[in-house]
């Protein structure tokens, strides 16, 4: 793992640009209502004059929405960049994105979901700390609470001792130190076989997903615990997997007690500690993560410290 750069943290005035390195807003008034979170926390937010143009199920080509990244961190007049939203698209445009010009331009960058294979990306290659939280569209229908961790995260408050809540613990192991990383499963398990593969080796690493009926996460899964991943982490931290479309096929909600046990199993030969209930993904209580940061795991107190 790369030495780690911290982007600045932001203060009241700043600029947050906005981008779509995956699919586009799939309607303006969520997209427009995520402005207002932002510029109510005190911000400034700027988007391209013409929104993304569309092309089938991504907001732009890949050499344009790679060049809006790019740009996007290349432009010192901003402090910040959010992701409008996730869907799919960003595995396209990693060998587009300038990693010398990130280098040389770190800057907090938000979102979750696809925006994970960006995360783990930057992180791999850079040490780059980023943002698992909101992305703009899903501002508004986000608690309180997610709001809140968003801004504090956002003006550098992540560094502190994080108790989530709800989390049981289902194998603990005193306290265990390593690097987050992670994020959206199903985005994880297609940088298998890629070059943007990465070692998880030491990392602690958060895992989450929304309708996935129960084989498709098996597989996931196992997939990841065949190619070595799962025992190689230092920790792993369970977010929401819920559905919204129970009843599109016949495979059911996702059990949530045979989920749990099905990741104590693929892990049984590294007994590393395995939490759940980590309230991160598709969820209006999806509380923001700093992707990169070093993270101590206290699992007598069912503590994160983030340093």
């Amino acid at each position: 793992m790369k030495a780690r750069i911290i982007p600045p943290a932001l203060k009241r005035g700043d600029v947050i640009q906005v981008v779509a390195p995956a699919g586009r807003p799939a309607a303006i008034e969520p997209f427009r209502s995520g402005l207002a979170v932002l510029e109510r926390m005190g911000f400034i937010v700027r988007y391209p004059e013409r929104l993304w143009p569309g092309s089938g199920f991504l907001a732009d080509s890949d050499g344009a929405r790679a060049d809006e990244l790019n740009r996007a961190f290349a432009d010192d007049r901003s402090a910040a960049i959010i992701t409008a939203r996730g869907g799919y698209g960003s595995l396209r445009i990693l060998d587009g994105i300038d990693l010398d010009l990130v280098r040389a331009h770190p800057k907090i960058i938000v979102g979750f979901s696809d925006i994970t294979v960006i995360h783990n990306h930057l992180l791999a290659s850079l040490g780059l700390v980023g943002l698992h939280g909101p992305v703009l569209t899903s501002l508004a229908a986000s608690t309180p609470n997610a709001v809140e961790r968003l801004y504090h995260c956002l003006t550098g408050a992540w560094r502190n001792t994080f108790a989530p809540p709800g989390i049981e613990i289902l194998r603990g192991g005193g306290n265990v130190e390593g690097v987050l990383a992670g994020g959206n499963l199903s985005s994880l398990t297609s940088l298998l076989g890629t070059p943007y593969d990465f070692s998880w080796q030491g990392l602690v690493v958060v895992l989450e997903d929304v309708n996935e009926p129960p084989y498709r996460l098996d597989r996931m899964l196992t997939q990841l615990a065949i190619a070595g991943k799962l025992n190689e982490a230092a920790a792993i931290l369970l977010g929401d997997f819920s559905r919204t479309d129970a009843g599109r096929d016949d495979c059911g909600p996702v059990d949530q007690d045979w989920l749990w046990q099905r990741v104590l199993d693929l892990t049984a030969a590294s007994g590393i500690p395995v939490w759940a209930g980590l309230p991160t993904g598709h969820r209006p209580e999806n509380l923001t993560l700093p992707i990169g940061a070093e993270v101590v795991v206290n699992s007598s107190r069912g503590s994160l410290f983030f340093c």
